[in-house]
This record gives C-alpha cells, structure tokens and sequence, in this order.
C-alpha cells in the first residue's frame, strides 16, 4: 500500500512518519482491505493551536474511507483519526461476512448438492 505522510504548515518528524506508516499497514492487514493508497495529513489550526490530522484511505471496490480529529498534540490526534478508520475497516469488513454468508464467496459457487435444482440463468 502506497502510504504518503505529509504536514500543512507542520513538519512531520520520521518518528510520526513511520509511526503513521506502520499503525495504517497494520490495521489494513488486520481487517484483509486490501487498500490501494492513503493520505495522512498534518496540520495546526491558526488560533487554538490544536494538531489536526485527516485520513483519506483508498479500497478496491471504490471504498473511500476518511477520519479526521485534533488534539494538543499529533500523535493523539493521528490515533484518534486511525480508530475511526480502523472502526470503518470493520463494519465494512463485517458487511462483507454477512453478505456472502458463512460459507464465504467458495460455498455461494460451488455446484449444487444432488437432486437440488439450480436457479438462475439457463
């Protein structure tokens, strides 16, 4: 996964950058996305002083999933954005198990027991 850690105005240190690196590619492996790209930015408000930091990752059905959050510091920030990323990771996930059953994607192909008729195109 392609992964691009950049700052509005912050310099992001390498510390943050593979902190951020590692945290994405760990909850994509957790939840089987599969993602093709994300975004992570940095930034700092010009009045309150807060660190923002905005997720923008990229799925292969066309799934975009976005999280932003702020705080007195980045890396609480980046973590509060990545558990509302990982928190879509997992209902999309879980919509997926119950679509295509118990079985999986394997048991809606497989051919039909004996004696069962086979609906559909034919």
């Amino acid at each position: 996964m392609d992964i691009r850690v950049s700052g509005h105005q912050v310099e992001v240190g390498d510390a943050l950058r593979g902190h951020a690196v590692a945290a994405l590619q760990a909850a994509d492996e957790k939840y089987h996305m599969r993602s093709t790209s994300a975004q992570v930015t940095f930034g700092k408000g010009p009045h309150d002083h807060r660190f923002t930091c905005e997720i923008v990752a990229y799925a292969p059905p066309g799934l975009v999933l976005k999280a932003t959050e702020s705080a007195a510091e980045a890396h609480p920030a980046f973590e509060a954005a990545l558990d509302k990323v990982a928190k879509q990771m997992r209902r999309h996930s879980r919509r997926q198990k119950d679509r295509n059953g118990p079985g999986g994607r394997e048991e809606a192909f497989s051919d039909p027991e004996p004696g069962e008729q086979r609906r559909g195109v034919g």
